[in-house]
C-alpha cells in the first residue's frame, strides 16, 4: 500500500504476547433463518468504513513497544481495497458468501436445529459431535488465515467473515487472530456489523493505539525491578519452571499425548445444557451453601453470606464431567480466565483505558487444585465456590499486576525470554474454560437481513431472527487438549466446546451417560 492509504496503529502490549499470537480463533453465531448474501456485505462493508481497524493489515513494527502495528486504511485506501475485493479469487475474500440451502443445519452439525425438532428441545443435557472437520473449514473459514505469519506476509487482514446460508439456518463466523483482543472485541465486531444493518450511526473509535499497560512493560514504572529476574514475582499457584520441571512436564505430555490419551483419540464437541437443569443446579447449589453456612456458624467460623454465579457453576459441573475418568489421587488444576478492564491491575486507573474494546485484556486463571476425589465428592455448591474464591483471589489487583508484568517483559512476540511460567507444577493436571457467556452473542439480532422478509414489514415473515446455537474453532501449534470455551447461551440453554480424549466422552460417570448426536461424514 501507498503512504497516504494506511494509518499506522501499535498493538498493545498484552495482545502482541506468544499466547495470543499463536492463535486464529473462528467463532460463528447459527441464526434460525435463512439471510441475504447482500444485506449481511452491504453491511459489513458500511462498519468497515466507520471503522476501518476492523480490516486492518498486521505488519512488523520498528517503533511500536509491541513490535506489532495495524495498518489502519484510509479513505483512500478502503476505496482501493473495496474496489480490489470485487475481483478477488473467493478464497482470498475476506468476506466469502457460501449457499448450501440444499441441506439442513442439523446436516451440517446434529447438535443444532431451528424449531422444535432441535435437540435442545428435547434434551436437558447432550454432547454432540462438532461438524465434519473438512466441512468445518469449508463452511467456517474458506477464506480465513491460518496463522500469524501468512498475516505479516500476505494482503490478508486479521478479521474474516464467511456466511454460510442453510435451508434452514445460516452460519455467521468471525475468523480472528487473536491479536484483536478478547471476548468484548468479538463482541465488539457483531455490535458494529448490528448496528450498520439495522441502519444506526457508527461513531469512529477513539484511542486507538492507546495501551493501557505500557507502564507494565520493558522499562515501564509499574513493571517492577526483578520482573525480568531469574525469580520474579507471580501470582499464587504460579511457578518458573527450571530444568527438572520442564523435564517432568515434558516426560508427563508426551506420556500424555502417545501413551494415555494419544492426539488422535483427543476430539472436540459441543455440551449443551438446558436451563431447567442448571435451575436445578443452582437450587442445589444454594442448599449446598445454606448447609455449609450452617456448619460454619457451628464452629463459629462464620462470615459474610456465601453465594455463587451461575458461571460458577458451569465451572464445577464440568470439572465433574471432565476429570471422572481419571484415578482418585490425580491432582487437578482448574484454570478459567479473568478480564482485568473491570478491576484493574495496581497502579492504573479506568481512565487509563481507552474509549473501545478492540485491544485484549483477559489474563489466565488457575485456581487452587483438588485432587479428583475431592472434586467428585465435593457438592457442586461446594465445589462452585471453590471456583468463585479462585477467581477473587486471582483477580485482586496486585495478582494481575505481577501476572501482567510478567506476560509483557517475558512473552513478547518479537523477543520472548528462556523464562516459562506456568500455573501449576509439572505433575498436576489442567482443565481449563474461556467463559463468554458475559458477551451474550446469542443477542445479536439480523432480523432486518431476513431473506423472506417482506416490504410491509408485517406478516410471519418478519418474525425476529433469534440465534439458536454458538459454535468455536481454534488453530493453534500446540494441542487443543483440555481446553474448553463457556459459548453463552443459546436455544434455552448453554453451550460448550471442548477436546478431551475419546475415553473421556465415553466415561460412564461423565459425559458417558448423556445422549449423543453424531456428525455425518461431509462427501
Amino acid at each position: 500500500m501507498d503512504a497516504d492509504e494506511y494509518t499506522p496503529v501499535p498493538l498493545t502490549l498484552l495482545d502482541s504476547t506468544v499466547g495470543n499470537t499463536d492463535i486464529i480463533a473462528r467463532t460463528s453465531l447459527v441464526a434460525d433463518a435463512p439471510l441475504s448474501f447482500d444485506k449481511l456485505q452491504e453491511s459489513w462493508y458500511r462498519a468497515l468504513q466507520a471503522r476501518p481497524i476492523l480490516q486492518a493489515r498486521v505488519r512488523r513494527s520498528r517503533t511500536a513497544p509491541s513490535g506489532l502495528e495495524y495498518h489502519v486504511f484510509t479513505p483512500k485506501g478502503m476505496a482501493k481495497y473495496l474496489e480490489r475485493q470485487q475481483s478477488a479469487p473467493d478464497h482470498l475474500k475476506d468476506f466469502f458468501c457460501l449457499d448450501e440451502s440444499y441441506r439442513s443445519i442439523t446436516d451440517y452439525c446434529g447438535g443444532f436445529g431451528v424449531g422444535p425438532s432441535a435437540p435442545s428441545h428435547s434434551y436437558n443435557v447432550f454432547v454432540a459431535d462438532a461438524a465434519d472437520p473438512e466441512d468445518e473449514k469449508r463452511c467456517t473459514a474458506f477464506n480465513g488465515v491460518q496463522n500469524m505469519q501468512e498475516l505479516l506476509e500476505t494482503d490478508r487482514p486479521q478479521i474474516t467473515v464467511q456466511v454460510t446460508r442453510f435451508s434452514d439456518a445460516t452460519l455467521i463466523t468471525f475468523s480472528v487472530s487473536h491479536i484483536i483482543g478478547d471476548l468484548f472485541t468479538i463482541q465488539t465486531l457483531f455490535k458494529s456489523w448490528e448496528a450498520a444493518l439495522h441502519g444506526q450511526p457508527l461513531p469512529p473509535f477513539e484511542d486507538l493505539g492507546k495501551d493501557p499497560f505500557t507502564a507494565y512493560g520493558p522499562g515501564g514504572l509499574l513493571a517492577g525491578k526483578e520482573v525480568t529476574s531469574s525469580s520474579p514475582p507471580l501470582p499464587p499457584g504460579w511457578r518458573i519452571y527450571g530444568v527438572f520441571d520442564k523435564i517432568r512436564f515434558l516426560y508427563r505430555f508426551l506420556w500424555d499425548s502417545h501413551i494415555s490419551r494419544p492426539e488422535k483419540t483427543i476430539t472436540p464437541k459441543y455440551v449443551f445444557i438446558s436451563n431447567a437443569e442448571l435451575s436445578a443446579l443452582q437450587a442445589q447449589a444454594e442448599r449446598d451453601l445454606t448447609q455449609l453456612e450452617a456448619k460454619r456458624k457451628q464452629s463459629n467460623s462464620g462470615g459474610t453470606a456465601l453465594k455463587v454465579s451461575r458461571s460458577n457453576i458451569l465451572l464445577a459441573w464440568l470439572l465433574k464431567q471432565t476429570n471422572s475418568h481419571l484415578g482418585p489421587n490425580e491432582i487437578v488444576t482448574p484454570v478459567t480466565i479473568i478480564n482485568i478492564r473491570g478491576k484493574p491491575p495496581t497502579g492504573i486507573a479506568d481512565t487509563d483505558f481507552p474509549n473501545h474494546n478492540f485491544y485484549g485484556a483477559a489474563l489466565p486463571a488457575p485456581l487452587a487444585a483438588l485432587r479428583v476425589r475431592e472434586i467428585i465428592a465435593m457438592p457442586i455448591g461446594e465445589l462452585a465456590l471453590h471456583v468463585r474464591e479462585g477467581i477473587i483471589e486471582a483477580s485482586k489487583p496486585e495478582n494481575t499486576r505481577n501476572l501482567l508484568a510478567f506476560l509483557v517483559n517475558n512473552t513478547l512476540w518479537k523477543k520472548p525470554s528462556s523464562k516459562m511460567a506456568l500455573f501449576s507444577p509439572p505433575n498436576h493436571r489442567w482443565a481449563g474454560l474461556t467463559d463468554w457467556r458475559a458477551g451474550r452473542l446469542h443477542e445479536f439480532d439480523f432480523t432486518p437481513a431476513r431473506l423472506d422478509r417482506n416490504a410491509t414489514g408485517a406478516g410471519n415473515d418478519n418474525a425476529k431472527v433469534s440465534i439458536c446455537g454458538i459454535t468455536c474453532h481454534m488453530l493453534t501449534p500446540f494441542t487443543q487438549r483440555d481446553r474448553w470455551a463457556c459459548m453463552g447461551d443459546a436455544a434455552g440453554g448453554t453451550w460448550f466446546w471442548g477436546a478431551v480424549a475419546d475415553k473421556q466422552w465415553r466415561d460412564q460417570r461423565g459425559f458417558g451417560r448423556f445422549p449423543k448426536w453424531k456428525y455425518i461424514k461431509f462427501k
